[in-house]
């Protein structure tokens, strides 16, 4: 890889109340919480600003096929290998997606928005495993208010001790055909399935347009009608005439003073190779989980050896997420039956969510929920490959089994251990000279006891709905890191010398240095984590802009 173009460090000459690394859901957040409360903010992006009108949210797929023998391409959201390569140790599998660009992955995220519970933040002072986050849902149930009436949350009115209900949800879209059929044989085993939460409008809100149902969520939204950082947080920030923000800005490490308190980050412009610096008040990461703990622990120096915020080991450690697999089948009910639009939004409009005694006679901690997309007739019959017969008759097997489509995708948390980490590869480096990320990461028996568990109970919803269950593997899973919810690599929690923030994501040893972004969580739970992300980076910012009126950071 070639060198930067520059080894001279470009110093600013300005400096900054606060710099934010990062723009998605945590550095979106900070940033526009900040500037509403008066105060001046750099944020820097590793990307430029995705421009809506090149996406493909409404090009047919005969359409896509003409415009890719042209050589056109959509958007290319997806950060390469080639650019940003990571490692594994022993050549282990790990799936991770990153987002170099105005807003990060909100821009293609699955919207789904689920309130953690006082079960998830205090269940390891209960099973004994790890730590407890140092937070109860009432510290943070007034932000999941805030946050669901400035994005938009659609959902259901249900509440239940491992998903808290909400009152401000827009109006659920109504479940599809093969959701109805799924949800009322789980109800006659005992199973609750619930209207779906996505943070997706069903009606307009805050003066933005509702979603028209096209189901093109993953290729981006050219009308906003899903929350994106971009939209719905980074232009009313812009608008306070407070918010700075520097595209193309690859960083490498936070700087210190000679005391040891972040003054800054250090960073290459992306296009150029540039080396810069710019100075600030308080440090925010917010690169999201792998790049913020990949810039904490090269931001060493003579005080933080191990990197910055870091002399008691812990970060890069804990790292965890969820497991996952897929099962499909054909409901009888819908088998042949005329074709319905089953468009909606982008992905499911029912879940399951894990539920009490889930484990109580079993041999492992903690749970499960489930989602349920390409229920119905969806674009794309991958399935067609499994049915037999051969011209007209094979394409008409085809049509009668399309309406009839119906998938289950349990989530699974997986436990935080020490030796699932993240380190830096001090001998392999990107092309500007920043050591490569090595991610580290396997389950382990308890997640392999789960996985069964999370098994039995999609044959057993999909057996009570007389599904034709399609061929499967029993035990596989998803690549490691395809839930796409990296976190605990730079855990909060009240004993600094088992945790690197405190209940605020405040660093316990560098106390102008706050991580707000997935890396700052205690637990992975079974649950989708951005509106967690959302919620705790608002009431961290609430925090520090309270410090820095008082003067105390």
């Amino acid at each position: 890889m070639q060198a930067p173009t520059s080894t001279q460090i470009k110093a600013s000459a300005k400096r900054y109340d606060v710099v934010i690394v990062g723009s998605g859901a945590a550095g979106g957040m900070a940033a526009y919480n900040l500037t509403r409360q008066g105060i001046k903010v750099l944020v820097l992006d590793a990307g430029t600003k995705f421009n809506k009108a090149t996406y493909w949210s409404h090009v047919r797929p005969w359409e896509a096929r003409a415009r890719n023998r042209k050589g056109q391409k959509p958007p290319q959201f997806l950060l390469s290998q080639e650019e940003q390569p990571y490692a594994t140790p022993n050549k282990q599998d790990f799936d991770l997606w990153r987002v170099w660009g105005r807003g990060g992955k909100t821009n293609i995220w699955g919207r789904v928005s689920l309130r953690y519970s006082d079960a998830n933040f205090q269940e390891p002072a209960r099973d004994g495993h790890e730590i407890p986050w140092p937070i109860r849902y009432a510290d943070i149930a007034p932000y999941y208010d805030k946050v669901e009436q400035l994005i938009g949350v659609c959902g259901g009115d249900d509440d239940s001790e491992f998903l808290p209900g909400s009152k401000f949800h827009l109006p659920p879209p109504a479940p599809r055909c093969g959701e109805q059929l799924l949800r009322k044989a789980a109800k006659g085993i005992g199973i609750n399935i619930n209207s779906g939460r996505r943070a997706v409008l069903t009606k307009e809100h805050n003066g933005k347009a509702p979603c028209h149902y096209c189901g093109a969520c993953g290729k981006g939204c050219d009308i906003g009608a899903f929350f994106n950082s971009t939209d719905y947080l980074l232009e009313p920030a812009a608008l306070t005439g407070l918010l700075e923000i520097r595209d193309n800005s690859v960083v490498s490490h936070v700087t210190v003073n000679d005391k040891g308190q972040a003054d800054g980050v250090h960073f290459f412009d992306r296009v150029t190779g540039q080396a810069e610096e710019v100075k600030a008040r308080i440090v925010i990461m917010a690169a999201s989980c792998v790049d913020s703990t990949r810039i904490l622990l090269n931001s060493k120096s003579n005080r933080h050896p191990n990197g910055i915020g870091n002399s008691n080991d812990v970060i890069g450690r804990y790292l965890c997420e969820q497991v996952r697999f897929h099962i499909y089948g054909f409901v009888p009910e819908l088998m042949g039956k005329k074709t319905q639009n089953d468009d909606g939004i982008g992905g499911e409009h029912i879940y399951m969510p894990r539920w009490a005694g889930q484990s109580k006679s079993r041999k492992y901690l903690r749970g499960y929920g489930s989602q349920f997309w390409n229920t119905g007739a969806q674009p794309g019959v991958s399935y067609a490959k499994s049915l037999v017969g051969f011209g007209a008759g094979y394409k008409e097997n085809v049509r009668r089994h399309f309406p009839a489509l119906v998938a289950m995708h349990p989530y699974g948390e997986v436990l935080p251990y020490a030796d699932n980490r993240i380190t830096l590869d001090s001998k392999r480096k990107d092309k500007w000279g920043i050591p490569v990320p090595v991610i580290d990461y396997k389950i382990k028996e308890n997640e392999r006891t789960m996985i069964q568990d999370m098994y039995d109970t999609a044959l057993e919803i999909m057996t009570a709905a007389k599904a034709e269950i399609l061929p499967f593997e029993r035990g596989w899973i998803d690549r490691l890191g395809s839930a796409i919810h990296e976190h605990g690599t730079c855990r909060m929690g009240t004993d600094p010398k088992r945790a690197a923030l405190n209940q605020y994501n405040q660093s316990h040893e560098v106390k102008n240095l706050f991580v707000v972004d997935g890396s700052s969580f205690t637990t992975a739970s079974e649950k989708n984590p951005t509106l967690t992300i959302l919620a705790l980076a608002m009431r961290s910012t609430d925090y520090l802009a309270d410090l820095m009126k008082k003067g105390e950071v």
